[in-house]
């Protein structure tokens, strides 16, 4: 082992000493390197770089240089890679840091830069004043331009005159509006800097798109080709303006030049892609745009050319993925978004698209474009009436686009004006050409008047423009529907799915007309057909959640669904948030909690998922990291009532009810008519025996909220804590007058009855029945009030006066049969067990039973029902105390001592621990 341990030894020195012997040494080439980039020979530059650090990996100088020239080259991802190596390798920081903060802006890491070199200080003035300026352009594209701003002028006091910072600046004047400020820093950078490549291609693309200057644009970008004619992005840049001139010959020819120069540069293959769309090979549009994806991810145009071919070629599933991943990079994009919102609704998501549209909806001036979208999903969705109302507003925001011209008939139909000559305004914008989008007008404008023979007449002419397409006969069905004529309908939605079988709308649509035909068996076999075939359409696994959820189905079924979904579409928030919500829901914290966490692996920045994972840490009881996300979130919208709410429930949770104030006294500045801010605070008062208080937030809740009744409610709650009868029958009485609900008028029969005044109570309770034939709530609500004060015979009557009008009840029957236990009447087990049969799988219905058998001495079938009852509720130490109780009964010890063991464990956090301690010391 020795010998050969040292032969290999000998064999690798002898290679490394023919290596060092043969050709020019590391410095040579380092040297030959430098002399080839005073040429402008960065190809052969990079080659000698390269062969050099062949000879020495570890040189730290040849890796510096290496990375500068990628970066120099339009690299910037290579660059990276080298230049971190060389910084690692110990390179002056001077040199390096200035180099990797350039390559990390133009790969997108603007965050990850500030974070990691906001505070670092360089010595020397110039590499300080790149470094400032790569920070600067960082805050920039953050959207904190005064940030932006001033560092910018801190590195031009560092270097006067600095082309970058100069350049950050004008875009900090750009996005305030000053075109000509920002023309007038540019010019400077180019006077600092001749030939200076992204001055000139931002002055380019400004004079294009604000002045309107083609020509003068052009003209810049051929004279930094004069200076700079390796320059990729010049000749990007002038074949991008060419192609927007639709001076296509002149852009192939640059195109052509390109790929003889710099056949898979990323710009290249970008200006090759733009092409294949025009001219309508999809395909290799979207293969050429995935090209260079892999490289560069986060590339907004690329990702927006592939999906807008995915959109082209109907892949809406990708085309989805694409453009989401774009408008993730850059919000603010608003042809992005405006495709994502088209491939939604062509993927049948119209109320997804109506969200992702929101900024450009909310905005000053809203959009005449993503208004005419919202149209298209609102009819989609069978809003008629929106959708009429969205085709109206994108006419007044864009009365001159064409493509909205059919929306000023729409706008006068809102109006009230002539109806039926915007209809036939509307006939005329769809016959003269005016794109589907005046044929869906008129269908959402025949479809509000309930002309449903005019709103088919429109689908037909739609049908005929859209031949390919499902949307027409998804329409159609939904007309159908209208006219109650159901298998016309499932007809429709048929043939749309013979068009397109992955359109998940008429899938949806005829497993609606299943569930209406009570037939839930056809519809859960359509979404699992469905799912089956497009196992990635989270929707589907959502809808059979759903239909489990409609149609009675266990709570484990539901949740499969849900974490199918999610499995299905990480990505999507929807999914995720409804699985959290079903856990809790079913009461299992840590199977929430555990979602919650998964899903802010999957979307860490989305304030649903963050809120979910709050919610979720509260119900486990780790009430400080609910505090601790909470709080992210009201830092993260600090004008957001909501999550101050949140932090409230949190901080009493911690018994911190100095915090939970201060969080409830935001929430109400925030938001002055909030409710539950108020209710809060009062309720906080009355836990403090600062009743005035209370009243003072009641009564607030009144001043902004006067005509709602919860202030009063509220007010009356506070007068019956305090005894103050008088005070709450008239806070209750004020209330009724603003909304007569039978809990306020239960509130106020408790009153009346405690105010000693029977009579008028029992007039009450007669006036609200005879009124209300149908209404089981008020008497059901009594009977809770008679369980709180332990009036057994009056609870019996009000849940027997519940079944009258709901025979089939099953809350009441289990309560009676509780009642009759408690009362020593007969007759308990027979009502439990139609309570059972009605609500299956309940655990504390089944405590029910299991107390009505025992009261019958049926204590062996008590032990069966009260051991379901502990297995359908596991956590529940009550159940398992009855448990453990029927066994002593049963004279079964064991496993009596079982059960109680498992309780002792719990300690002092089980109230009935001192019970538990004497049974077993009984035993």
């Amino acid at each position: 082992m020795i010998r050969r341990f040292r032969a290999i030894t000998l064999a690798c020195g002898l290679a490394l000493n023919l290596t060092a012997c043969g050709g020019p040494s590391e410095t040579e080439l380092l040297a030959s390197a430098r002399v080839l980039l005073d040429k402008r020979d960065t190809k052969g530059a990079i080659i000698q770089l390269k062969s050099a650090l062949q000879k020495k990996p570890d040189s730290a100088e040849a890796r510096l240089l290496l990375g500068q020239t990628l970066l120099q080259v339009g690299d910037p991802v290579s660059a990276l890679v080298e230049l971190r190596k060389a910084q690692e390798l110990q390179a002056p920081d001077e040199k390096v840091i200035p180099a990797i903060a350039g390559a990390m802006l133009l790969v997108g890491e603007e965050s990850k830069l500030v974070a990691q070199y906001g505070n670092t200080q360089l010595k020397a003035s110039e590499p300080a004043a790149e470094l400032k300026s790569a920070l600067a352009a960082a805050y920039a594209s953050q959207g904190d331009n005064d940030k932006a701003r001033a560092t910018a002028e801190e590195a031009l006091r560092l270097k006067p005159g600095y082309a970058n910072a100069l350049l950050v600046l004008a875009g900090v004047k750009l996005a305030s509006n000053d075109l000509d400020g920002a023309l007038a820093l540019l010019d400077q950078a180019l006077a600092s800097e001749p030939g200076f490549e992204r001055a000139a291609l931002m002055k380019g693309e400004m004079l294009l798109q604000f002045k309107r200057d083609a020509e003068g644009a052009l003209a810049l970008l051929r004279e930094l080709l004069v200076k700079r004619p390796e320059s990729v992005a010049a000749h990007a840049a002038l074949a991008n303006v060419l192609f927007k001139l639709k001076r296509y010959d002149d852009a192939r020819a640059e195109l052509t030049q390109m790929k003889k120069s710099h056949p898979n540069h990323r710009e290249t293959l970008f200006i090759e892609a733009q092409f294949a769309f025009v001219d309508k090979d999809f395909k290799r549009a979207r293969d050429l745009s995935d090209q260079v994806l892999k490289g560069y991810p986060n590339s907004v145009p690329m990702l927006e050319l592939s999906g807008s071919a995915a959109l082209m070629m109907r892949q809406y599933v990708q085309a989805e993925a694409m453009l989401g991943r774009a408008l993730k990079v850059a919000p603010s994009q608003r042809r992005t978004r405006l495709l994502l919102a088209q491939s939604l609704v062509g993927s049948g998501q119209p109320g997804k698209a109506i969200e992702v549209l929101q900024p450009l909806l909310s905005a000053n001036r809203p959009d005449g474009t993503a208004l005419a979208i919202v149209g298209e999903a609102y009819l989609q969705m069978g809003e008629a009436r929106k959708s009429e109302d969205a085709f109206a507003r994108a006419a007044k925001a864009a009365p001159g686009d064409q493509q909205v011209r059919t929306t000023v008939a729409m706008a006068q139909i809102v109006r009230g004006g002539n109806s039926i000559a915007a209809i036939a305004d509307l006939e005329t914008a769809a016959a003269d050409g005016g794109g589907v989008r005046a044929d869906l007008a008129l269908v959402a404008a025949r479809l509000s008047q309930n002309d449903t023979v005019g709103a088919m007449k429109a689908i037909d002419a739609l049908q005929k423009k859209m031949p390919d397409s499902p949307l027409p006969l998804h329409l159609r069905a939904r007309v159908l529907q209208l006219k109650k004529d159901m298998p016309g309908a499932r007809q429709a939605y048929e043939a749309a799915l013979a068009k397109n079988p992955a359109y998940f709308p008429s899938a949806a649509g005829i497993a609606a007309l299943d569930l209406e035909a009570d037939k839930p068996d056809d519809a859960r076999k359509r979404f699992q057909a469905y799912i089956k075939e497009y196992p990635k359409n989270w929707h589907a696994h959502m809808a059979m959640a759903e239909l489990e959820v409609r149609a009675g189905g266990k709570s484990e079924v539901v949740v499969a669904a849900l974490r199918e979904a999610v499995q299905a579409n990480a990505s999507e928030p929807q999914p995720h948030v409804m699985l959290v919500n079903t856990l809790l829901a079913d009461g299992d914290a840590k199977g929430g909690l555990l979602a919650a966490q998964n899903a802010v692996a999957a979307l860490p920045d989305n304030l649903e998922i963050l809120d979910s994972l709050g919610r979720a840490e509260l119900a486990a009881g780790d009430q400080q990291r609910a505090v601790t996300t909470f709080r992210k979130l009201a830092n993260l919208q600090p004008t957001n009532a909501l999550f101050e709410l949140r932090l409230a429930d949190a901080y009493m949770a911690l018994k911190d009810r100095d915090a939970a104030a201060r969080s409830l006294r935001r929430a109400a500045q925030l938001q002055p008519k909030n409710v539950a801010a108020q209710r809060g605070l009062a309720m906080l008062a009355m836990a403090d025996n600062k009743p005035q208080n209370a009243l003072a937030a009641a009564r607030e809740i009144q001043k902004n909220n006067p005509k709602e009744a919860t202030g009063f409610v509220l007010e009356g709650d506070i007068e019956s804590s305090r005894k103050s009868w008088d005070a709450s029958i008239g806070a209750y009485r004020a209330a009724l007058k603003l909304d007569r609900t039978a809990g306020t008028t239960a509130r106020l029969h408790a009153a009346l009855r405690a105010a000693g005044k029977s009579a008028d109570a029992d007039r009450l309770a007669t006036d609200w029945g005879r009124d209300n034939p149908k209404d089981a709530d008020f008497n059901y609500t009594l009977g809770d009030m008679a369980l709180d004060r332990e009036d057994w015979t009056s609870g019996e009557a009000h849940f027997r006066a519940v079944l009258v009008a709901q025979p089939e009840n099953g809350l009441a029957l289990n309560n009676i049969a509780w009642l009759l236990v408690k009362q020593g009447k007969p007759g308990a087990v027979a009502i439990a067990e139609k309570a059972n049969k009605l609500l299956p799988d309940t655990a504390p219905v089944m405590d029910t039973l299991s107390m009505a058998l025992e009261a019958e001495n049926q204590v062996p079938q008590a032990i069966d029902a009260q051991k379901r009852a502990v297995a359908l509720q596991p956590k529940d130490p009550y159940l398992q105390l009855r448990l453990a109780k029927l066994y002593i009964k049963a004279g079964d010890k064991t496993n009596a001592r079982n059960e109680l063991d498992g309780l002792t464990r719990l300690g002092d956090r089980f109230a009935a621990h001192e019970e538990v301690a004497s049974l077993l010391k009984a035993l």
